[in-house]
């Protein structure tokens, strides 16, 4: 099972998604979701991480301080919280 990390300001609208995410991956993933403050505190065993399109800007800081790939989440795709799509970015990601 894939483990996945949504961050975002506060983790809160992320988290909706990160549960659509794992809906849609029908059970071969793991999604959580943590707000900028706290995302450290839980990146063990993590296979990637997705950054909310908030705090895209952040991206170069959270890819260097984590070892496994780090992406922005599409804002197309994080407004309508489409959880599915974002699914597909994700194991396209991984396949690469």
């Amino acid at each position: 099972m894939k483990k996945i990390m949504l961050v975002c300001n506060a983790g809160m609208s992320t988290g909706m998604l990160a549960k659509k995410i794992q809906e849609a991956s029908n059970g071969t993933m793991e999604v959580s979701a943590y707000g900028e403050a706290e995302y450290m505190d839980h990146t063990d065993g993590v296979d990637m991480i997705l950054v909310g399109p908030q705090i895209r800007h952040l991206l170069p800081n959270i890819q260097a301080s984590v070892s496994c790939p780090v992406q922005s989440i599409a804002p197309q795709h994080y407004g309508i919280m489409n959880g599915k799509a974002v699914y597909e970015e994700i194991e396209k990601a991984l396949k690469g």
